[in-house]
């Protein structure tokens, strides 16, 4: 379990105060809120894009602070709003360069394993494709795949579904059910209450960087008639 204590994040403003949240394997974990609430900055201090905050964020009572990069990238993964993969590499370049580059894992090995991951998301035919060929659910797709060669135990989304059609959000709601129930921890940073009312399971909402309570969650969700 990811745990999160006393987290704060201050810049120009308050960003973030003083957060304590618990964030399990096995489940997803929705962030609700509105643009401007503190859900990506959250998301970005769990995966130690953002450093310059205070309070602790600990995995099996070890601080995320003290794990080396290649410990912290096969613990979570992030794929952020953008999608984004280096132009100038087809999908499986994209996805094997972290495991050649980063862990050493020879070219073949790569490959290999690149190709289990796009099978199981269903892009395998998509592997010599540039990033500029595919559309915005297959570039969603292939950057989770390039998160997924690394088997993190978490992935953190940053408003996934902003840029998806219904049919693609669709594939991600399955794509995410099935990474929930192999063990892997989701959390999803998210304003489509649709999204939510179908992955809805530990959720918490923000308010100018504060965690406001359970009864809150269910009036913004009733209020955008999804309960």
């Amino acid at each position: 379990m990811l745990k999160v204590k006393n987290l704060s994040l201050c810049k120009s403003r308050p960003i973030l105060q003083n957060l304590s949240l618990d964030l399990p394997k096995g489940r997803v974990t929705l962030l609700l809120g509105k643009s401007g609430s503190g859900k990506t900055s959250l998301l970005r201090c769990l995966a130690q894009l953002e450093t310059a905050y205070q309070g602790e964020i600990s995995y099996e009572g070890k601080s995320l602070r003290e794990l080396a990069p290649k410990e912290r990238a096969q613990l979570i993964g992030f794929i952020p709003q953008s999608f984004p993969l280096f132009l100038h590499q087809n999908v499986l370049d994209n996805c094997a360069a972290a495991l050649r580059v980063v862990f050493g894992v020879p070219k073949q090995e790569a490959y290999a394993r690149v190709g289990e991951v796009l099978c199981e998301l269903d892009i395998d035919k998509l592997a010599l494709s540039l990033p500029h060929e595919l559309s915005g659910g297959q570039q969603q797709r292939a950057s989770i795949a390039r998160a997924l060669v690394l088997n993190p135990q978490f992935l953190l989304f940053d408003e996934p579904t902003s840029a998806l059609d219904p049919e693609n959000t669709e594939r991600f709601v399955k794509v995410i059910r099935a990474l929930v129930a192999g063990g892997t921890g989701v959390v999803i940073s998210s304003q489509d209450m649709r999204l939510a009312s179908q992955l809805l399971d530990l959720a918490y909402f923000l308010e100018e960087g504060i965690l406001t309570d359970g009864e809150r969650i269910h009036q913004f969700l009733e209020c955008k008639n999804i309960v």
